[in-house]
């Protein structure tokens, strides 16, 4: 089904990496990075071309006051690469179109300031953004990506808001794999209509979803995701799926290492089959319990998911992880081992719940609080040893 790696296969890449904080993404240059549908450690990019037009595209003011929207837009259309110097005001959607661009700000906002726009939509395949976008809380999404291989790295996304949709800090809507990493996305709200799984008030940190199985993998690492909020406010949400398809379709997708913070559903969801989240950190500091919860970490009607030595500190939202089969389809492959959860309370639900599972491995998870450690229901051959519950908070370890 294809190679998806380990979070911590591949430490090494990572660390070549500092994510850039909103101030200075200074059009943060990498080194070599592994592509998406790379199969080993060989297989990487090229470095950044610094090529293109002006930095500072003519007839722009870059004040955030004056509308650059047909500025920038000419100036992309021209093959502008690198932002600089400036607060970018626009009122309509930019569009990075073509295969091989390259988009970087260096000490430059570009400011979406017009009512439920998606601030940059990039079409073409293998492209190479590293931005920051603030969404003044009047567009609804800040990047969109179409294309194939596409490397998001880099980038802050901050304050998006819709009443009437959808709002996401970073979409990929692509079965040809993505690279997701070393973003800050911050301040998602999609409000909604109190009609929960319709659209409008679903709000995302970071989207992948695609209509079919994934043709190459995809990696969202590293990032910092924090206050997602709406009807149905989940962090990251993967979604494969061709209309039909029982388990859900393959994804081939690698969640790792992330720090995500604050949700009003989940911090993870997962409707994708062949799918690791691993070493993830998952915050509440609110201290209020969301008025729509779910499980922390989702994964629903999804094959040959693994659930990898994440540390939840402490789960305001259900379950701390949840797996979900159909008793006409239970799920395979299904492997949560060496996470570490702190509940709420006593009272809150079990730490790990699976229900319509086969040969499900639950190993070595260690549980704080709720009402139990491991439930595990309407399944077969499950393997769980080496798990922990303890009632008492107290003696939960800080996993900061």
């Amino acid at each position: 089904m294809g190679a998806v790696w380990s979070g911590r296969a591949q430490k090494w890449l990572i660390s070549t990496f500092m994510a850039c904080s909103c101030l200075l993404l200074a059009g943060c240059q990498t080194v070599q990075i592994t592509a998406p549908n790379a199969t080993s450690s060989s297989e990487t990019a090229a470095p950044y071309s610094m090529g293109g037009p002006s930095e500072i595209p003519n007839a722009a003011k870059g004040d955030g006051v004056a509308d650059d929207t047909a500025a920038l837009q000419a100036w992309l259309d021209a093959g502008g690469v690198r932002l600089t110097n400036g607060k970018y005001r626009i009122t309509k959607g930019l569009i990075l179109a073509g295969d091989n661009r390259t988009l970087q700000t260096q000490n430059a906002t570009i400011v979406a300031d017009g009512p439920d726009i998606t601030a940059l939509t990039v079409t073409g395949n293998y492209a190479r953004v590293s931005i920051h976008v603030d969404g003044q809380s009047r567009a609804a999404y800040g990047l969109k990506v179409t294309g194939s291989g596409a490397i998001i790295e880099n980038g802050c996304y901050e304050n998006f808001r819709s009443e009437t949709q959808s709002a996401r800090g970073i979409d990929a809507s692509t079965s040809g794999g993505v690279i997701i990493r070393n973003n800050w996305v911050r301040n998602i709200v999609s409000v909604g209509d109190k009609i929960g799984g319709n659209g409008p008030g679903a709000s995302r940190g970071i989207g992948l979803n695609s209509t079919g199985d994934a043709q190459a993998s995809s990696f969202i690492t590293g990032n910092t995701i924090e206050n997602v909020s709406g009807e149905e406010g989940d962090a990251i949400h993967i979604l494969f799926f061709d209309g039909t398809a029982n388990p859900f379709n393959v994804g081939k997708v690698n969640i790792s290492d992330n720090d995500i913070r604050n949700v009003s559903r989940r911090f993870i969801k997962v409707q994708a089959s062949y799918v690791v989240v691993e070493g993830n950190k998952l915050h509440t500091d609110t201290g209020a319990i969301p008025t729509n919860p779910s499980a922390a970490i989702d994964v629903i009607r999804s094959d040959n998911v693994k659930v990898l030595d994440n540390a939840i500190d402490p789960n305001l939202v259900g379950n701390g992880i949840a797996v979900n089969g159909i008793a006409k389809a239970p799920l395979r492959g299904i492997e949560v081992r060496g996470n570490v959860l702190r509940e709420s309370g006593a009272n809150a639900p079990a730490g790990i719940y699976l229900k319509w599972t086969v040969s499900p491995v639950v190993r070595d998870n260690t549980v704080f609080g709720g009402s139990a450690g491991v439930q595990i229901r309407s399944s077969t051959d499950e393997q769980v040893e080496g798990n922990a519950h303890n009632e008492s908070l107290n003696a939960a370890p800080e996993l900061k």
